[in-house]
């Protein structure tokens, strides 16, 4: 293994998921047993997650938790 230079990055791929996505994946994937995130006042945080949650999700799940119209609009189509 070659030692990497200065100003290089230590993984120059960009496949690797960052502990962030992958915990942001895990509350979209479990949103439905764990509708309410109270606990998450960054809006960045909550769009995030808005945006991976599964638009096939029964309404009766998503109307009382989920307040961003971009769902509601990928939900209708």
């Amino acid at each position: 293994m070659k030692a990497r230079r200065k100003g290089e990055k230590a993984f120059p791929s960009t496949d690797i998921e960052t502990l962030v996505e992958m915990a942001l994946k895990v509350v979209a994937q479990n949103f439905e047993m764990y509708p309410e995130l109270k606990g998450i006042e960054d809006s960045n945080v909550l769009q995030s997650i808005t945006k991976l949650i599964d638009p096939k999700l029964p309404i009766t799940v998503t109307a009382r938790n989920v307040d961003y119209e971009f769902y509601w609009e990928k939900k209708c189509k």
